[in-house]
């Protein structure tokens, strides 16, 4: 019986990773902080999900040979980053959560799931490295190279790690020139918009990700790095993890002036879901009508080149006194 619970519970879990994965939540940065968001390490969808810890590495200097290297991309701000570079043809395999840009993507072939290849696949493919965010088999790095597969981890789960991802992959594609010019443009992008900040009023900003369970942005996480560089403070920074779950007594206490929701729904509008969680008609941001959806989630929650694109779509919210429609 207690086998059979154990098999229960992995598999409820497993179907709200699935749904996030599904749905290009937490793929979309980070493995690691999702499953830290639900529940520690444990046996999910057939898989072990063993969390890296540790930062990148420095890579091993790309292989020299005639012609450029070519890459597998099992994420999808790193397959946005290769294309920026305009090295679309030297990718030899994706994710199925690469998605952009589309009319590119579609005719590269898809070697499995984020963070989750196929190695018959990437056998096939013939890479000469294989890119990565994160992975959900923590030994499948080692068994890459053993093979011969070349891994390489590249960090971006902070702003600040945007550009210096870009500046690696260049790196792992022969692409120095591009990718340090693409680099140090999205640097001064950061820095003008930091500067511009004032130390004026600085609203009280919640951003969910997910609604069952309830889920929220952390610390030391991109996202929340582009509301406070919008000019709002995030709440969740209160937090000393990644992402976590909420209770509605929590944000009771913290009272948001803001509600970004970073997801979405197959029914009601998701602004009109969380306005209507019991107790919520307390909460400031209800109040007002600022509790906000219908983002590209593709630029909110995807650190790639297209980051600042997200801070231009939620900076109005934050600056300005915009209220959502009922």
């Amino acid at each position: 019986m207690k086998s059979l619970n154990r098999r229960s519970r992995s598999s409820r879990r497993g179907g709200i990773l699935y749904r996030l994965r599904r749905n290009n939540i937490f793929p979309l940065w980070s493995l690691r902080a999702s499953v830290q968001i639900l529940f520690s390490a444990t046996r999910l969808t057939g898989l072990t999900l063993l969390l890296l810890l540790n930062g990148c590495k420095p890579a091993p200097t790309p292989l020299s040979h005639g012609s450029l290297p070519r890459v597998v991309s099992l994420a999808p701000n790193l397959t946005e980053i290769i294309c920026a570079l305009g090295a679309a043809d030297q990718l030899a395999g994706r994710s199925s959560a690469c998605d952009y840009p589309p009319d590119v993507i579609r005719k590269i072939p898809i070697v499995g799931d984020f963070g989750v290849p196929s190695l018959e696949r990437l056998l096939a493919a013939k890479p000469d490295a294989v890119l990565y965010t994160d992975l959900a088999d923590l030994s499948l790095d080692l068994k890459l190279r053993r093979i011969g597969l070349h891994p390489a981890k590249i960090a971006c789960s902070r702003l600040d790690e945007i550009p210096a991802a870009i500046s690696e992959v260049g790196h792992w594609l022969h692409q120095e020139t591009q990718a340090d010019a693409l680099a140090s443009d999205l640097r001064h992008q950061i820095e003008v918009c930091r500067t511009s900040v004032t130390n004026a009023h600085r609203p009280r900003v919640l951003v969910l990700i997910w609604n069952d369970p309830l889920t929220a942005v952390g610390k030391n996480t991109f996202i929340s790095d582009l509301v406070n560089l919008a000019g709002g403070q995030n709440i969740g920074d209160a937090i000393d993890r990644d992402y976590f779950q909420v209770s509605g007594e929590w944000v009771l206490t913290r009272d948001p002036e803001i509600i970004f929701c970073f997801f979405m729904s197959s029914g009601a509008p998701v602004r009109h879901v969380i306005m209507q969680l019991p107790g919520w008609n307390r909460v400031r941001a209800v109040q007002d009508k600022r509790v906000y959806d219908g983002f590209d989630n593709n630029l909110v929650v995807r650190p790639g080149p297209r980051v600042m694109q997200g801070l231009k779509l939620i900076q109005p919210y934050i600056r300005m006194d915009t209220k959502a429609d009922m």
